[in-house]
């Protein structure tokens, strides 16, 4: 007999039913307006207006936009005229002074360029301060010009005020000699031309106008002279077109030169050189015993070599050691090897010339009250 067979394993579950295939919601029907004669509906109300609200603080200025690049520094001053003044004070073209005795009856070189010679006579002469303070100075009481036009023709001018005919007198290249006056037309030669005008306090001014520069020397009074009527002159120097452009003829720099022409060296660097303080004077020469004093100053520190270096053989002459009229090319000083102060240039450097300017205001140009001024209007300041 056999064993009886194994129970059959129970049956196995149905299968879940397949899922019906997916298939997408059927869509809206599309809209169609309602028919005619449907009842309509108003349209739903309008939300309510929000409750009002306090305004709201302005904004603050906005600060302001930098600039895109830093401001360039300001220019350099203008170059500013040179001059003469007073016993006498030298007023240099970037704003420097500087007081010079020279000799008496000395000629001395002013201001020299290519075609253009200024002179001055010095002459020994004393007058008062209002103390009663005797000063025995020089002062410039002559001037001669020589100068040449851009064409080649030659014109010389003498000024001596103090002597006969007391007026300029304009010698043209063959030698002839004409008078100037007041109020009559400039005599002219090309591009040189030669005036005179009357001023105040008895003053007459000559001026003097080339291509490249106007020179005005104005003859005036000394003040309490000790000398009866003796008159200086005053001078002023002022390039009419930059003093260190190429000669528009022959395409070089001639740079002037002069006791105050050097000064017109383009640097914008002002050097004083030495200047006579009466008070100062006074002490060293009598200590405040004798009721007189003698300038010294030449100039030392703010001129380049020394006064005698600019002495003249004639009164029309333009030979001497830093000679300009006939100079093919010449470079201008070299101011660091000045000994005298110096200064940048500054803006009321003009200003300051036109207050010391003779006619302005009967000043000489001396601001100082150490050094006095000799006005023609009788004010001075010690």
């Amino acid at each position: 007999p056999y064993p009886p067979p194994p129970p059959s394993a129970p049956p196995s579950p149905p299968a879940p039913p397949t899922p019906p295939p997916f298939s997408p919601p059927p869509s809206p029907p599309p809209f169609s307006p309602p028919p005619s004669g449907s009842p309509s509906y108003p349209p739903p109300p309008s939300p309510p207006a929000p409750l009002p609200s306090s305004p709201d603080p302005p904004l603050p200025p906005s600060p302001p936009a930098p600039p895109p690049f830093s401001p360039s520094p300001p220019a350099p001053p203008p170059l500013k005229p040179g001059g003469l003044t007073g016993d006498p004070h030298l007023h240099f073209a970037h704003g420097g002074e500087a007081d010079f005795r020279g000799e008496d009856g000395a000629v001395y070189a002013m201001l020299h360029s290519r075609g253009l010679a200024v002179n001055a006579l010095f002459e020994a002469s004393a007058f008062f301060l209002p103390t009663r303070l005797k000063v025995r100075g020089t002062f410039m009481t002559e001037l001669f010009v020589k100068a040449k036009s851009t064409r080649g023709r030659s014109v010389r001018i003498e000024f001596t005020p103090n002597k006969m005919p007391f007026a300029p007198v304009v010698y043209d290249d063959t030698g002839k000699a004409h008078t100037l006056r007041a109020g009559e037309p400039p005599i002219t030669a090309d591009d040189v031309s030669a005036s005179v005008s009357e001023s105040g306090h008895n003053s007459q001014v000559l001026e003097l106008r080339t291509a490249a520069w106007k020179v005005e020397a104005t003859a005036r009074m000394i003040a309490r002279s000790v000398v009866l009527r003796k008159r200086q002159i005053d001078l002023w120097l002022v390039p009419l077109r930059d003093p260190l452009a190429p000669d528009p003829q022959t395409g070089t720099v001639v740079a002037p030169h002069g006791l105050i022409g050097q000064s017109f060296d383009g640097d914008a660097i002002a050097v004083d050189g030495k200047k006579d303080h009466y008070r100062e004077l006074w002490w060293r020469q009598s200590s405040f015993k004798s009721n007189e004093i003698t300038t010294e100053a030449q100039a030392e520190g703010a001129i380049e070599g020394s006064g005698d270096d600019y002495k003249l053989d004639d009164v029309f002459g333009t030979d001497f050691k830093y000679a300009r009229f006939n100079a093919a090319a010449a470079a201008p000083r070299n101011v660091s090897e000045l000994s005298g102060q110096k200064r940048a240039a500054h803006g009321q450097a003009r200003d300051a010339w036109q207050r010391a300017r003779i006619g302005a205001a009967g000043v000489d140009g001396s601001e100082d009250p150490d050094r006095g001024s000799t006005s023609s209007i009788g004010v001075l300041r010690y």
